[in-house]
């Protein structure tokens, strides 16, 4: 299937996630260049139009923006890659060894908070049966790219994918990221969210947009720090 079909396809699919609830609202047009889904394509378009990363990595943020972030990202063209999520997350790819265009960049909520406020709890947190459609979106997600991994960005997405494999019961008791390191639970290799899912190795990660005040609390093994997520991305991609 072309790139611009499978894309379209993705793009579609997204009316199984509606209605979205209040203080919720689609992307009205995707960002032609380099950005997270679904405000973008979720593709690393900084030097040239890559393929779809079937089999590649899955980078998973928490929610794209507010509607004013998506606005100034669109008028520019693509998110802005010397903002911190963006800076700092490619910087720690790079010091992987992964490099972004084999990676899919999207989030586990649709849609973008209404008006201009970025922070907090996203606005569709507390509808259930909202949250429940995300995460069957997150599993259409996993079957269109087959990702061999997912890093998850952030400690407040972890709890969200527990209810969806066994493997990740200690992500659903977890408060924050230093929890998970304490339950030995930051990558966890071959979870197998359903029949017709390729086992996928997952990773928790600081947040790139607070990275350097975050990641100096992580543990992994006798590894700390930056160090210590490197350990685990290694891991995961059994190095």
């Amino acid at each position: 299937m072309p790139q611009s079909q499978q894309l379209s396809h993705l793009r579609d699919r997204l009316s199984a996630v509606l209605p979205y609830p209040e203080g919720v609202v689609p992307v009205p047009t995707p960002i032609p260049g380099t950005a997270f889904f679904p405000g973008g394509d979720g593709l690393f378009k900084d030097k040239r139009l890559p393929d779809f990363p079937v089999g590649g990595i899955m980078i998973l943020g928490h929610d794209f923006h507010s509607e004013t972030g998506y606005q100034r990202s669109f008028d520019n063209g693509s998110e802005r890659l010397t903002e911190p999520t963006w800076r700092n997350l490619l910087a720690l790819l790079e010091d992987a060894g992964i490099e972004p265009e084999t990676c899919f960049f999207t989030n586990f909520y649709m849609g973008l908070r209404k008006g201009n406020a970025t922070t907090g709890v996203f606005p569709g947190a507390k509808d259930k049966a909202f949250v429940q459609r995300c995460r069957d979106f997150f599993l259409f997600q996993l079957r269109f790219q087959k990702p061999r991994a997912v890093l998850v960005l952030g400690k407040h997405v972890p709890p969200l994918l527990a209810p969806l494999a066994p493997q990740l019961t200690a992500w659903g008791k977890a408060k924050s990221l230093l929890a998970i390191d304490a339950a030995d639970a930051a990558m966890i290799r071959n979870v197998q969210f359903a029949a017709d899912i390729r086992p996928v190795n997952m990773v928790a990660l600081t947040h790139p947009s607070l990275r350097h005040a975050n990641v100096k609390r992580r543990r992994y093994g006798k590894l700390k720090a930056h160090d210590a997520e490197l350990g685990m991305i290694a891991q995961m991609r059994g190095r």
